[in-house]
């Protein structure tokens, strides 16, 4: 990173995003530069072609480097797929003297006791998120630095993938010319994209529509509790479209995006559409209606697939914050409907991340909701938050999300 600009690499199984940003005049993320390019090589978050996945990562950077006028020598990086798990641990560290104030040097102590997992074969560790900790097991808090005590403990949030995955992607970056500087949690990095702080504290979920899978995070307390993956994305209405009405890909695409409604209620019975079967040179008229229920098919799969992911981090009832859907399959008619039908009485946002400055038009879209979060988390930091243990590798940083939330 150069100065106060951050490049984050957002990798997902269609398209490759690079951004560029540094903090805006109002405090959020200002896009510098921005290129979004295919993907190839990645497919459900696992690397199929490492050299393929190279040449893409360095075609995005490349455009970026050309608009900011200097080289691009590292970066943060989404990393997301059903391989990546998370657990939760526990830590403790005894204050010596007992009743001094806690430093962040005790922090980092107790932190890194979390960490101290035997984990399944393969598994690495990627992240580790404190949720919450107690001095002398008291209240808990999320800063305990300068408070005094005799014992601090933490809760953590871990996040951990297969060695070779992540040692795979790492490798596709370096041969791209790309150091890593830290791999990020996709899902959190959509939620960190489109939630507010205030969303974050009170208890919030996210529901990011990608093209092969749907990415889900849950936030309780100002601090991740709970990710998942549903293997269902807008690609799949698109490929069911294509087979059932018998057309092209490209057109199945085109009656998605433009006719496309993910509750077929909302449609007239007298609206019409035309399709252009494969083979045939002139379309012929379709109810939409009847279009929109094979839509609403596979979109309702997905919701209440997402939905049972939710119940099962045993916070869906209380998300006083309510449940965030963003990603490109969002930007579908009625999907707001769709997700209230399935949800019960949580509230139900499309939402679309915020930024400043003259490209807003190019990132403030539901697809950069995980682009943007990583430069959320790039650029919300203080140094006491981004301490590294014995060692300089990217796996040894430690990161919180004080600063997003305020010091408390």
């Amino acid at each position: 990173m150069r100065n106060d600009i951050v490049t984050v690499i957002d990798l997902g199984s269609t398209k490759a995003v690079c951004l560029a940003a540094r903090r805006g005049a109002a405090g959020g993320v200002e896009p510098l530069a921005v290129s979004v390019l295919p993907m190839t090589g990645l497919r459900r978050g696992t690397v199929e072609d490492a050299d393929a996945m190279a040449v893409a990562i360095a075609d995005a950077v490349a455009k970026v480097e050309e608009s900011l006028g200097f080289q691009v020598r590292d970066a943060v990086v989404s990393i997301g797929g059903p391989g990546i798990e998370s657990m939760n641990a526990q830590g403790f560290v005894e204050i010596v003297p007992g009743g001094r104030v806690i430093s962040a040097d005790d922090v980092l102590k107790v932190v890194n006791h979390s960490r101290q997992q035997v984990l399944p074969q393969d598994l690495e560790q990627i992240q580790a998120l404190p949720r919450e900790f107690r001095v002398n097991g008291q209240t808990a808090m999320r800063r305990p630095i300068g408070v005094p005590g005799a014992r601090l403990e933490v809760s953590t949030y871990l996040v951990v993938g297969p060695g070779h995955q992540i040692a795979a992607q790492e490798r596709a970056l370096r041969n791209a010319g790309v150091e890593v500087e830290s791999m990020v949690l996709a899902p959190l990095a959509s939620g960190l994209g489109v939630l507010s702080a205030d969303d974050l504290e009170r208890g919030a979920a996210v529901v990011d529509i990608g093209a092969l899978m749907t990415t889900l995070a849950v936030f309780v307390g100002g601090a991740l509790c709970h990710h998942a993956y549903v293997p269902v994305g807008s690609a799949h209405v698109t490929s069911d479209v294509s087979q059932l009405l018998k057309t092209s890909r490209e057109e199945a695409e085109r009656l998605k995006l433009r006719y496309g409604s993910a509750v077929g209620r909302v449609v007239n019975d007298n609206e019409q559409m035309e399709v252009l079967q494969a083979g045939q040179d002139h379309a012929r008229p379709m109810q939409r209606r009847v279009f929109c229920e094979i839509v609403e098919s596979r979109m309702r799969e997905l919701a209440r697939l997402s939905v049972a992911q939710l119940e099962r981090s045993g916070h869906l009832s209380s998300l006083k914050g309510g449940l965030a859907i963003t990603g490109g399959g969002s930007q579908m008619q009625a999907v707001e409907e769709l997700f209230e039908d399935e949800v019960g009485k949580v509230r139900v946002r499309r939402l679309s991340p915020k930024v400043e400055g003259s490209l807003r038009g190019l990132v403030a879209k539901p697809d950069m909701a995980s682009a943007v979060g990583l430069a959320r988390f790039a650029l919300d930091h203080e140094e006491d938050e981004l301490s590294t243990a014995d060692g300089a590798s990217w796996r040894d940083r430690i990161r919180t999300l004080w600063t997003l939330l305020g010091k408390k």
